[in-house]
């Protein structure tokens, strides 16, 4: 928490140099930094106001590039936030700009983030869509950590429709991405989720419907219809009675 309020000192210092010399490139890169600095104490809703005074320069000055990136810092900060609307809507806008100004990473990792918001909110195939598209563009421009990634959302995605056996799949070609690449932790990750994959199976899969019902329970909580949460959490809790799953039968909303 030092390292990081020091870090928030540093960036005001830098936005307050970029004011001084009046270099409007500089200072909205410095609202980004100081944006960034907040996100990670975590401080969202500071971190949105400095990335939303960074856009507002950036489009006076026609920085398109810079722009877009600060579309994408807004999803991310609104993402901490749990609000997805938001969340798809500046990733959307990030999206966008990429393709216009031709950058298949920024592309690429857009379509991924967009993945992962879409899984929040539960819907899972639309979730799956935008991975493939992200797996597609890592693989065209040489990412392979962010193939491995692709691959990681895609069987979680998988997994929580109950697809344990294409989960397996895709958590597989994760770990195998992980080693070539010497990612440690995302090997580790991959293990993780292999070893959930299979305990699905070995239980018929209940477990891993029952997963899909509480994300679902989550998703529709998060955006306030609690009466279908309910319905979602009941058919979870049932589930969780049948496997012998007490702690998950131990959720409350």
């Amino acid at each position: 928490m030092v390292d990081s309020l020091e870090a928030v000192e540093q960036r005001m210092l830098e936005l307050a140099i970029a004011i001084s010399v009046a270099d409007k490139d500089r200072k909205g890169r410095a609202y980004i930094h100081l944006g960034n600095a907040y996100f990670n104490l975590p401080d969202y809703e500071q971190a949105i106001e400095n990335y939303t005074e960074a856009l507002h320069i950036f489009v006076e000055i026609g920085c398109r590039a810079e722009e877009g990136a600060a579309y994408g810092n807004l999803g991310s900060a609104f993402c901490g936030l749990g609000n997805f609307k938001q969340v798809i809507k500046f990733y959307e806008r990030h999206l966008s700009i990429a393709k216009e100004v031709g950058d298949s990473d920024g592309e690429g990792k857009t379509y991924g983030n967009l993945g992962r918001a879409y899984q929040s909110l539960g819907n899972f195939k639309q979730a799956i869509e935008y991975h493939e598209q992200h797996l597609s563009i890592a693989k065209k421009v040489g990412d392979g950590a962010g193939e491995g990634e692709a691959y990681g959302n895609m069987g979680n995605a998988n997994q929580s429709l109950g697809n344990s056996k294409q989960a397996i799949e895709y958590f597989e070609q994760d770990l195998n991405i992980a080693k070539k690449v010497g990612d440690r932790a995302g090997e580790g990750s991959a293990y993780r989720n292999l070893g959930k994959a299979y305990c699905c199976l070995e239980v018929g899969d209940k477990d891993g419907e029952g997963c899909s019902y509480r994300n679902l329970e989550n998703a529709y909580h998060r955006l306030g219809n609690f009466q279908q949460a309910i319905e979602y959490f009941k058919q979870h809790l049932n589930i969780a009675k049948e496997v012998g799953d007490r702690a998950g039968g131990g959720i409350r909303l």
